[in-house]
């Protein structure tokens, strides 16, 4: 997640950004913000997952032969289609990341799910949702087995900042309840912050319980500039 983080951190640099805003398909359509009266477009989620993978893999391959993640064979997979039984090719369902190690069976992998957020009406009908952190618990091709997995707010920044409380309080009232949630410390490169974990029972899918880390990253809307009067 280190790496995941540099490469938000250059996305996010000045050059970098407005290469990317202007890219087919980066931003949203226009539209109002009605309390700021501005117009404004929003960076789309999967125009941005597609950017870091890109950037990931870059830094990846730049990293020493020494370094742990080229020890241990660590590849870095956007869109990734999930092995299962009952569905292959374009009806397979896709993880926006999935991170693994390519050492031996049973290897460490996490796969992660992103999902803007725009409003906190959003933490509920997206990020927590049966297309957000329902699809680690459905019996429908879940999006991993795997002890540990991630979910990745893209919080798009209109002044209020971080969501980060909001997902605690919503995971504090999440059915079915948590087993656990707490704050974990981790140190990704410069970021210094405590991560949410929550961790949940998959007793449906006859596995061990999963512990879900809770990932977030804030980015500004695009302002194009004031709205017609």
């Amino acid at each position: 997640m280190s790496l995941v983080y540099q490469a938000a951190d250059e996305l996010k640099s000045t050059k970098t950004w407005s290469e990317f805003c202007q890219k087919r398909g980066a931003l949203s359509t226009p539209k109002t913000k009605s309390k700021k009266g501005s117009i404004i477009q929003i960076p789309i989620e999967d125009a941005i997952t597609t950017e870091l993978g890109h950037i990931v893999r870059r830094l990846r391959r730049q990293l020493p032969a020494s370094h742990m993640l080229r020890a241990h064979e660590a590849v870095f997979e956007v869109e990734h289609q999930i092995e299962d039984s009952q569905r292959t090719g374009r009806n397979s369902k896709k993880a926006d990341f999935l991170f693994y190690s390519q050492i031996g069976d049973g290897a460490p992998e996490i796969a992660i799910e992103a999902k803007p957020l725009t409003t906190k009406g959003d933490i509920d009908n997206r990020y927590l949702a049966g297309e957000g952190m329902g699809c680690f618990f459905t019996t429908d091709s879940p999006y991993s087995r795997a002890p540990v997995a991630g979910m990745l707010a893209y919080t798009i920044d209109f002044g209020s900042g971080s969501y980060k409380a909001d997902i605690d309080n919503a995971l504090g009232i999440y059915l079915p309840t948590p087993l656990h949630v707490c704050d974990v410390s981790f140190k990704f490169g410069s970021h210094v912050s405590p991560i949410t974990y929550s961790q949940h029972d998959r007793a449906a899918l006859n596995l061990s319980p999963v512990s879900m880390l809770h990932f977030e990253m804030v980015f500004g809307p695009v302002v194009i500039g004031p709205a017609a009067v």
